[in-house]
């Protein structure tokens, strides 16, 4: 059997980064996708309500990237609220993102030292940066600095989106709260760049991107790792576990083709698990054997521990300043402009962690007034499109606490179409979680009424989770035993795997998680590429 240099698992925004780092450094690269290519031509993205069974509504346009066979999960002792995603297509949720860009910020590696609570990461936001850097340069990112410390900026950003007119109202009432408004950052081009065309500003940013100009790795990193020459790609590749040897290293993974239903065999001398933050923990548990009896790396049983993600809540703002103007067209990019952390600004609080605003992403197509407003018939219309031009959607994204007690496990009894056991979620939001989230919903009010107008709010339907952000299941951390990976994502107890995901966070912040990711792949990808030319792996 071919023994190939390095079998990366996933290949979405970690497994795709570490596809294009790794063969572009001389390795032999295999990777396993448990999805298969959706092609633009089958993107729904476009389509008008009319012309779907479901009017739009269902997530009907995205349903291309979640086959039924990856319905299987289960729910138990878990809160309201609470939902994680798990895709299956060839570049995971780069195919769907919105695409939001932030980096984390020095502090917040450092929740143990600085708030008392949780862990410090085994890295610092010094020893990330340069590969930020790298990720931004590579993928696109538009924006600015805009020196803020809890938003720390890189060198080289395309020009920022522009701004709608609801989004200038929300920084002039933000200006006289304190509260900052800037132009988001995301991987979004607002110029020609890497042989991709500039956004159209069609407003179908998470539902597929036909024409590249957001990032995504089958258009952006792919194309390059098949360009060396030296990249293999195997779809509709559900891995089953990854088998070792009798010493205890990684040295194949069982996976079952979609399509024959035959159980295979890949080999390699180092394995990359970029599943995602639920799936790279199930399969590592699923993992067992006389070495392993827990699980792959997972003698503490830590692996599946340490579930969060961010807490989310919005509120939709119909500005009496814009009601009863002239429809213009405010489809753009979903968000264009971004309400970095702020908490921090007034003094501490009796809780850690804080949130960000991010706005103006739900669609301009759907008319969310229509579902809260009473009445029928002309009447009815009539305020529904008075109330449209003024439309100011504010989506909040939360820390969350990493608790063990909050974890993904495996049940061995009930197994998924191909036989392998499913994912069973356990969580409960903690008490930090709640003063937050109440914090949170006083200041967002505030902010709505300053803003003039009518306020539809989800904040009274309590926290919910994660936004498609869970992380922390595989954790990092200095601590061999609290922790399943180092600071380079590579297992404490198998030195030949490495797990690159959202799952090896320490930590969250109120920040997306997607370039963080992505960095910590690349520099994961290096750590590979010198290792292996000291034959340490």
């Amino acid at each position: 059997m071919h023994i190939y240099d390095v079998c990366v698992i996933g290949s979405g925004a970690a497994g795709g980064v570490m596809a294009k780092e790794l063969c572009e450094g001389g390795a032999e690269v295999i990777m396993l996708e448990a999805g298969e290519e959706v092609p633009p031509a089958r993107f729904l993205s476009h389509k008008w309500p009319y012309e779907l069974p479901y009017r739009g509504l269902r997530d009907e346009k995205q349903a291309p990237f979640y086959p039924k066979d990856i319905s299987a999960i289960r729910y138990q002792d878990t809160d309201s609220g609470i939902g994680v995603d798990r895709v299956r297509v060839l570049g995971g949720r780069t195919l769907h993102w919105n695409a939001v860009t932030l980096r984390y910020a020095p502090r917040d590696f450092r929740e143990r030292t600085l708030a008392g609570i949780e862990e410090d990461w085994p890295l610092s936001y010094q020893e990330l940066a340069p590969w930020y850097e790298h990720i931004e340069q590579t993928i696109g990112v538009c924006g600015q600095d805009d020196h803020l410390e809890i938003l720390p900026a890189g060198k080289h950003y395309l020009p920022p989106l522009p701004w709608r007119c609801s989004e200038h109202v929300l920084a002039r009432v933000g200006k006289s709260m304190g509260i900052p408004v800037i132009p988001v950052r995301k991987a979004v081009l607002t110029l020609p760049y890497d042989q991709r065309p500039p956004c159209h500003y069609c407003g179908h940013c998470m539902d597929g991107c036909d024409v590249s100009s957001i990032f995504t790795t089958p258009d952006c990193v792919l194309p390059k790792a098949r360009a060396t020459g030296r990249f293999t790609l195997r779809q509709n590749a559900v891995a089953r576990e990854i088998l070792t040897d009798s010493s205890g290293r990684a040295q194949a993974v069982s996976f079952i083709d979609r399509i024959t239903r035959s159980e295979e065999q890949v080999r390699a001398r180092v394995f990359a698990v970029c599943c995602a933050t639920i799936e790279s923990a199930r399969l590592l548990l699923n993992s067992k054997s006389p070495q392993h009896p827990d699980g792959l790396g997972n003698s503490n049983g830590v692996v599946g521990h340490y579930l969060h993600g961010h807490i989310g809540g919005g509120v939709s703002v119909y500005l009496d300043e814009l009601a009863s103007t002239k429809p213009v067209n405010q489809d753009g990019a979903t968000d264009h402009v971004y309400v970095p952390r702020y908490n921090q600004l007034s003094g501490k609080r009796d809780y850690a962690g804080g949130w960000g605003i991010q706005v103006n992403f739900e669609s301009y197509m759907f008319p969310d007034q229509a579902q809260h407003l009473r009445g029928y018939g002309a009447p009815f219309k009539a305020e529904v499109r008075r109330l449209q031009p003024g439309y100011l959607f504010l989506g909040t994204f939360c820390k969350a606490v990493s608790a063990r007690e909050n974890y993904v496990a495996v049940d061995p009894h009930q197994t998924d179409a191909y036989g392998i056991p499913i994912p069973v979620i356990h969580y409960r939001f903690g008490e930090n979680d709640r003063a937050l989230w109440r914090d949170h919903n006083a200041s967002l009010q505030q902010l709505a009424s300053r803003l003039k107008g009518t306020v539809f709010s989800s904040l009274d339907n309590g926290p919910g989770g994660f936004a498609s952000h869970e992380v922390g299941t595989v954790r990092m951390g200095k601590d061999p035993q609290t922790s399943a990976l180092n600071g380079f994502c590579q297992a404490h107890e198998v030195k030949n795997l490495f797990v690159t995901d959202g799952s090896s966070f320490t930590t969250s912040s109120e920040k997306n998680p997607t370039l963080t990711i992505m960095a910590l792949s690349a520099r994961a990808a290096d750590y590979i590429k010198q290792q292996r030319r000291l034959n340490a792996l």
